[in-house]
């Protein structure tokens, strides 16, 4: 700490001092957190002083209960109790997923100043949270937060309380039934019949018990507050007679669902369906292997380099995945050579990456370089989900021709001299921190 104060210290000196009399004076003052940095003009700075806290500084709420009023619309009741009687706090209610978003007490903090929150200074036995923009779901996790302010106005710990809300009543008992028609390596065909008291139903397929995945990682950012809303949001078309459909692309011997989410006719939400499945294997119990087959080297205006090369992985019957990817020769040995080719062959992913499981011949189409040569390696897994040998085949691109047009070279290989895909789907970019919320109106007063 000391170290510090000396070296801010030696700052407004050299500031004060040796820039005084240059045109490059700063005349900003520029803190930096670990969350982002707070700026000051110079001219409006009078002083800056030190000061020490010790002790706890905390706003503890507790849930008390849940209502809904026809005056004040949804009413929350908690008990907060600050560890510190100089101590202010501020309070919010998010949806759960979109709480658990704001992992650390830097980013409640940071949540509350985005939101210029109102601060309370006194404890509350009994306190009546009211005022929200946006109407609480039914059956659904909801979380309370408080970040406490010491006397100098500096965010110390958050605290959180979640409770649920109770289920919303229906008209009569929206639900389906279903059959599953066809279950193959690939694909799945199934019919769900709605009952009379269903008014509409929404469905959507997720890798065995992704969905709460996908709701926690999506829900935030597309403002679902409960799985049943996100299957609605993915649908994206909503059923109100039998409906047979069939989802393909699916992986061999993988276990997956579909959750059905049944409606009335006001649109609330019945009891979701799961309905799950396993799609048959593929392959055998021997040794998976796949053969490389260079094909075609081309012209293309499309291609940085001004040519495509085509490279063919056929798996062979014994296959039930495998991975492949192109490789610069010259990169190869400097990765780790074949060691490194099995690891990186191997490598699991916790999101589905584009172009990386394949189950038939896949032709790897890239941006060759002329006169270049190159490695195109690949593995295989056998449907006890045991590795084969790692498959190399070494290739050289031709020199090119003496007639062909000038285009301006750019390397085509990325990190570690592994060649993109053609024509590749990105991958969906993920935020890690949510977005704050809109503008609310919370009160907070005692039911005393």
């Amino acid at each position: 700490m000391k170290h510090f104060i000396s070296m801010m210290a030696l700052g407004l000196m050299m500031f004060s001092g040796a820039n005084a009399q240059t045109e490059t004076t700063p005349n900003r003052m520029i803190l930096n957190t670990t969350t982002g940095q707070k700026a000051y003009a110079v001219g409006q700075v009078d002083s800056i002083t030190f000061a020490r806290k010790d002790g706890q500084v905390k706003a503890n709420v507790e849930f008390l209960k849940y209502t809904h009023d026809e005056t004040k619309g949804d009413v929350v009741q908690v008990k907060v109790t600050r560890t510190d009687p100089n101590s202010s706090f501020s309070i919010a209610v998010l949806p759960s997923n979109t709480a658990n978003r704001y992992s650390t007490d830097a980013y409640v903090a940071s949540y509350f100043e985005a939101q210029n929150s109102e601060r309370y200074w006194q404890d509350f036995t009994a306190g009546d949270l009211s005022g929200f923009t946006t109407p609480f779901k039914g059956n659904t996790s909801y979380t309370i937060l408080t970040m406490a302010y010491d006397e100098y106005g500096v965010a110390c710990e958050s605290s959180r309380a979640e409770f649920t809300t109770p289920k919303t009543p229906t008209v009569g008992t929206p639900s389906v039934t279903y059959t599953i028609d066809e279950v193959t390596t690939s694909s799945v065909k199934l019919t769900v019949t709605p009952n009379a008291d269903c008014k509409t139903f929404y469905w959507c397929q997720f890798d065995k018990g992704g969905a709460e995945q996908q709701f926690q990682q999506w829900g935030p950012m597309m403002g679902y507050a409960n799985v049943e809303e996100m299957v609605k949001g993915f649908s994206q078309v909503g059923y109100n007679e039998a409906t047979t459909h069939t989802w393909d692309g699916l992986a061999p011997g993988t276990d997956y669902e579909i959750l059905v989410v049944p409606t009335d006719v006001n649109g609330t939400f019945g009891e979701m369906v799961s309905i799950y499945f396993t799609t048959q294997k593929k392959g055998g119990d021997g040794v998976a292997s796949v053969d490389v087959t260079v094909g075609k080297f081309e012209q293309s205006s499309a291609a940085s380099t001004g040519y495509l090369q085509t490279v063919t992985f056929t798996p062979n019957d014994q296959t039930a995945m495998f991975r492949d990817v192109i490789v610069e020769k010259d990169s190869y040995e400097t990765n780790g050579g074949d060691e490194w080719a099995k690891s990186y062959l191997q490598t699991e992913y916790p999101f589905e990456v584009p172009n990386w499981n394949h189950y038939e011949a896949d032709d790897f189409t890239f941006e060759a370089a002329p006169s270049k040569t190159y490695y195109g390696i690949a593995m295989a897994k056998n449907a006890n989900g045991e590795w084969g040998p790692l498959v190399k085949k070494e290739f050289t691109t031709p020199a090119e021709p003496a007639a062909a047009p000038a285009v301006a070279k750019v390397k085509a290989a990325g990190k570690n001299g592994v060649v993109a895909r053609m024509a590749a789907v990105k991958a969906a970019n993920r935020t890690g921190v949510v977005p704050a919320q809109g503008k609310r109106t919370l009160k907070l007063v005692s039911a005393e």
